[in-house]
């Protein structure tokens, strides 16, 4: 399948000038609470007549932050775009988590990067998913933000296994680093890497 995803490079000027769906979050596994929301951007982006968009980070935000912690990253940037357009993701509007970055308040976020240079029309973002200076903005602010610009939001629910655990990033890499590839296949929903096997011995 040919990937025909545009990847706009946020911090070189690149904007989407088409109105957009846009999906936030980083992504990293791109695993089945990642593949909700995915699916629900595509949705409302065809019922709209939008572009189904991304707003993701080259570099994980929390590696960032502590680089003095290994984090073991899911998967690479090249990986998380071939998967973005397997789900009928259109676009990517990709950001470096800079100083800038860091010390953007969410409005600032919103009014820049999701509005002005992504052209968005409607967000769908994690239930836990907060973005901001020092993380200020959850779902209920992001609510209030997205009513006063005039903005579509959807805010979807974990997904969970069988037992009831929450699947995310953080469990993934418990799972991984515990050598139960099992758990860690049934949150990603497809096989654990060969890279992510060895990193667990």
């Amino acid at each position: 399948m040919k990937n025909a995803i545009r990847v706009i490079r946020l911090n070189a000027g690149e904007k989407l000038t088409s109105p957009s769906a846009v999906c936030l979050g980083f992504f990293d596994g791109v695993h089945l609470g990642h593949q909700a929301l995915l699916k629900a951007t595509v949705e409302t982006a065809r019922a709209r007549g939008l572009t189904p968009c991304v707003h993701t980070f080259r570099r994980m935000p929390a590696q960032a932050m502590h680089p003095e912690k290994q984090i073991l990253e899911l998967t690479s940037l090249e990986e998380k775009l071939r998967l973005f357009a397997q789900a009928g993701i259109e676009a990517v509007g990709l950001s470096e988590f800079d100083d800038e970055t860091r010390r953007m308040s969410a409005r600032a976020f919103i009014e820049k990067t999701l509005i002005g240079d992504l052209s968005a029309r409607y967000i769908v973002a994690g239930y836990n998913h907060r973005f901001g200076y020092r993380g200020e903005c959850g779902a209920e602010m992001l609510s209030a933000l997205c009513a006063e610009y005039s903005l579509g939001l959807s805010i979807v629910e974990p997904v969970k296994l069988e037992d009831g655990e929450a699947i995310s990033s953080t469990a993934i890499r418990r799972a991984v680093a515990a050598g139960d590839f099992e758990l860690a296949e049934r949150m990603l929903g497809r096989p654990v890497p060969e890279r992510l096997r060895r990193s667990g011995e």
